[in-house]
Parts: structure tokens; sequence; C-alpha cells
């Protein structure tokens, strides 16, 4: 019998994006990013109950210049009260899920609202929690619909074309499924959150793989929230729970884990930049500026054609950013 070697990787962290703020260049509770052309990336803020006026879409790009922000709460046109996910379209719309209001809200790639579709219920077509976006190659938008355990499949104006997945912790059963990518060859990949794995899926809908079982030690997840796959099938999942991102190949063996390397943003610079004193008494404290680096939360994770890793860091309001060398 021969042992199969572990799969090595190289990856370097690169850079933090964000800073803690209610508005403008800062983040409040992140919850998930997507990439759109040029460099676009939106951020979902979640903000709290107790500051509702922070929920919105923050529009910046990889080097931190701020382009806006929309959306707010409510339950209007361009508005959402718990925005979950989100993504971009072919057509560069982009997409946000509400998870309270159980439907689908759209703005323009500036952020003017273009309509919502969605109404709550557990019927075929009807949602109920949606809580992952991702488009396949086709254009169409697979939806995560979380308290009805099961992947949807709309075209971009909401009608239902298919959809897969029953309650349970068999093969191919779900139990309230999060974030959802899609890989080059059209496999789906699902963070099945409540029973603590990834499953791959054909883009039929048929049960491939289970990646990781409970737990806390090596390759193991607890609550497993975002997960993305790069062009050479790596897998990354924000092993929520366990405050780390997990690493894995093609095959589902695990590769690495990370448990945070964050320095300090641009922006947050900026912000330390008027504020000498806050400086001095950091540098005092050299065991918070270590546990200051570590991911407390990390939420959703995409990568880009450039193979950077974003990972939403939400309980640090940033996005730590690493890059695969090889």
């Amino acid at each position: 019998m021969t042992t199969q070697a572990k799969v090595t990787r190289d990856f370097r962290y690169d850079v933090t994006l964000g800073r803690t703020n209610l508005s403008g260049i800062g983040f409040r509770n992140p919850v998930d990013l997507a990439l759109g052309k040029n460099g676009n990336i939106y951020v979902i803020n979640r903000a709290n109950e107790a500051q509702p006026f922070g929920t919105r879409i923050s529009w910046l790009d990889i080097n931190q210049d701020f382009h806006g922000e929309f959306g707010q709460r409510g339950n209007e046109d361009g508005q959402f009260i718990w925005p979950l996910s989100i993504a971009v379209a072919p057509d560069d719309r982009v997409f946000v899920a509400d998870e309270w209001l159980s439907r689908i809200v759209i703005f323009s790639q500036e952020g003017q609202p273009q309509g919502t579709w969605g109404t709550k219920g557990s019927s075929d077509g009807e949602l109920d929690g949606p809580s992952g976006l991702v488009f396949d190659s086709k254009g169409n938008l697979l939806v995560s619909d979380g308290n009805n355990h099961r992947i949807q499949r709309f075209t971009p104006e909401g009608v239902l074309i298919s959809g897969f997945g029953t309650f349970g912790a068999g093969e191919g059963q779900l139990n309230q499924p999060w974030g959802i990518t899609v890989d080059v060859h059209g496999a789906i990949f699902v963070a099945d959150w409540r029973n603590d794995r990834i499953q791959k899926f054909t883009p039929e809908g048929q049960f491939l793989l289970q990646i990781g079982t409970s737990g806390s030690g090596e390759g193991q997840l607890n609550r497993p929230t975002g997960v993305a796959v790069d062009r050479d099938g790596d897998i990354y999942v924000t092993d929520w729970l366990n405050d780390r991102v997990q690493v894995f190949d093609a095959q589902g063996n695990f590769v690495t884990t990370w448990t945070g390397d964050a320095n300090l943003s641009k922006w947050a610079e900026l912000q330390l930049a008027g504020s000498p004193d806050v400086v001095e008494q950091r540098d005092t404290v050299p065991d918070m500026l270590e546990m200051e680096k570590r991911f407390r939360e990390p939420i959703a994770v995409e990568v880009d054609e450039e193979n950077r890793i974003m990972i939403v860091d939400c309980r640090r309001d940033r996005i730590q950013v690493y890059k695969k060398v090889s």
C-alpha cells in the first residue's frame, strides 16, 4: 500500500483592507464580499440592531480606493434588513440576499436600485433565509436556501430553473447551507453549516465529495460559513467558530491552515496618523498587537484572477488578503 504525499503550496500574506467605521472608508460587521470587473470589490456591512444606519454595501478596490456605498436598512426598493450574501452578475449588476425578508435585492454596478424578487416560503421557487449566492457559467443564480436546507437555481429575473438538497446529514443532504461557489468545471461547492462540512456536487446537483468533519483538529470544521475554489482546484474554507481558514486540495486533502497575519490597513494608518498618542500606546502592548493579527470569526472568502485570497474577518471589521505563490 502506498502513502500519498501531502500536497504543499506556497502562500504569502499580502495586505489588509478596511477599518472599523459605520460609514465611509471602513466596515462594520462585514459578512460577505463579491468581486466585480475592473477590480471592484463589494462588501456587505451587516452592522447591528443598535446601529442600523451602518447597514450598507461598501464599494472599493484592492488598492483601498473608496468608490462609495449604497443600500440601507429597510424593506423598500434598494433596502434590506439582514443582508448576508452578495454576488456580481455577468452584466455587472449586484445581487444581495436578504436573510430576514427572504428576497434578492438588485443594484446596478454603481449602486442604483434595480428591483427585488423572492417570496418567503418552502414551496419550489420560494425562499426562507437565503444565505449564499453565486452565478454559474450560464449566468444563472444559485441560492443557498438556508432554512429550507436546499440549493435553488434561478434566472437573474427570479424564475426557478432547478433545485436539489433535502434536510439531513447523509450524502447530498444539507442542514442550513451557507456559502456557495462554483469551480471552472461548473461543480458546486456548498458550506453545509450545521453539518460541519463542505459538499461538492455536479452542476446538476449530484453528490460528489465531502470535505471535513466536526471538530477543531487539522482538516476538521466548526460551522464553516464560506467556500472558494481557485483555478487549480484548491479549496478555501472559512472555519468560522475555529477562527481560522483551512485550505484543501481538489481531492479534499488538508493542505494548510491560517489563523491570521494582519497588519494595519492603509485606512487604519490614515486614522492613526491623527492620533500619535494612540500609536504610542499600541507600541507598549506587544501581546495585543500579536492578537490583533488573528482572525476572529472569519466568515467569507473569494479568490480573484491573480490568485489573491480575500477573507472577510467579520469581528475585526476588515479583509485579510493572501497570495498563492505556487
